[in-house]
């Protein structure tokens, strides 16, 4: 205990598949599947339906999670495939990545199995929020696409621009995530608190019900403490706006990635036209109230609200991290991290950031990403969560200076 930065809540096992172009295409032509039906916006009830939303999301060439009818059908699926078993949720990988740059933290986690004894390191400190009885793994199927990869089946034809990827699940433990006030003395002398989102939930007296336990939980917190939300794109749309409510009293930043921001204000963006995402970024500034909204792309990083620009460091490092994964997976430590922050930056996304600064002036810090053209197999899991991991860090620092 004593730790500096602490974190909740959620915790999932994912199943990261091996990209294989051959099951994709032969599953189309199983299913026989033709572009008038391809939409991301359907229920998951069968392996066929799971198909048109994975095309939905390379056509589109956006990340995305889904809940399916049934967890079978995702763990089915998955069997085609090779795949890694890893541990998965925005709070639980920040906290990895933390570990990485040498901090320990502390995290209370709303599962507990195998995996998690085997994978969590001990420089992670958590509480389970479900005891150490409970056994089940509901695996959160993550499936990552190339980019260039050209799908021309039936009527089907479109090739993806980038790299990216979808999740499925169906996880008892995520839709019923458990919060305990017994994690008190864990965050005590925490000066930053990373709290993940609640896009699992389904049931909205479940979702108010840890709305409450963790505003309790967070009175536990030094007066001084930082608190960062790690946002996300919510099945249920509504609850979004809702949490954002509820908890905007005791949110310090609001984080959040390209794809949840045009969630968000219900369109798709050009992430490089300085004007749209100026629009984007003070319609959620506006409506949530928050003080500082943070947002961060393939192509940039920024923070909004007033006086943004003490958050200079964290940005910075949350792009080296997020970087260093995309780049290299889970095989790097300190040195890697550190290469990563001397790579050039990408020139469009400079010329971004000077046009973004001319429009919204001292409202906005932004902040260029580096150039990855030349990583030939990057990872795209997990990227958001390792910037919210390379952020944490440097707030702390940033919080005793």
């Amino acid at each position: 205990m004593g730790e500096k930065i602490a974190l909740g809540f959620h915790t999932c096992i994912d199943y990261e598949l091996t990209w294989d172009d051959v099951i994709i295409k032969d599953l189309i032509k199983k299913y026989n599947i033709y572009d008038g039906e391809i939409t991301t916006d359907l229920l998951i009830d069968s392996e066929r339906t799971l198909i048109i939303a994975i095309l939905g999301h390379m056509k589109q060439n956006i990340g995305g999670e889904m809940i399916p009818s049934d967890s079978k059908i995702i763990e089915d699926f998955a069997e085609r495939f090779q795949y890694n078993i890893t541990v998965g949720g925005t709070a639980t990988r920040a906290a990895l990545s933390i570990q990485k740059l040498g901090y320990s933290s502390a995290i209370q986690i709303c599962c507990f199995n195998e995996h998690i004894q085997r994978l969590l390191p001990k420089e992670v400190h958590y509480y389970s929020s479900v005891g150490e009885g409970q056994k089940t793994v509901y695996p959160h199927v993550v499936l990552q696409y190339p980019a260039n990869l050209h799908i021309c089946i039936n009527d089907i034809d479109f090739t993806t621009s980038r790299p990216n990827r979808i999740m499925f699940s169906r996880d008892i433990d995520s839709l019923n995530i458990q919060i305990s006030e017994d994690f008190a003395p864990y965050i005590k002398n925490a000066e930053v608190f990373l709290i993940s989102c609640f896009s699992e939930v389904l049931d909205f007296e479940i979702l108010k019900d840890r709305m409450v336990k963790t505003q309790n939980l967070l009175k536990h917190l030094p007066q001084n403490a930082l608190v960062v939300m790690e946002d996300g794109c919510y099945v249920q749309k509504e609850y979004r706006y809702y949490v954002h409510q509820t908890l905007q009293p005791i949110i310090d930043i609001l984080s959040m990635n390209e794809d949840e921001l045009q969630d968000y204000v219900g369109h798709r963006i050009d992430i490089l036209n300085p004007s749209e995402v100026a629009e984007a970024i003070k319609n959620v500034y506006t409506r949530t109230n928050i003080p500082i909204i943070l947002v961060h792309s393939a192509a940039w990083a920024l923070a909004y609200g007033k006086s943004p620009g003490f958050l200079h460091n964290a940005l910075e490092g949350g792009i080296a991290m997020a970087s260093t994964r995309y780049r290299l997976g889970d095989n790097f430590g300190l040195k890697e991290y550190e290469e990563t922050k001397l790579l050039p930056n990408h020139k469009s996304s400079i010329d971004f950031c000077e046009s973004i600064h001319n429009i919204l002036n001292d409202n906005i810090y932004c902040i260029p990403c580096k150039d990855l053209d030349f990583v030939k197999n990057p990872t795209t899991v997990g990227l958001g969560d390792f910037f919210a991991g390379g952020l944490l860090p440097e707030l702390v620092l940033e919080r005793r200076n």
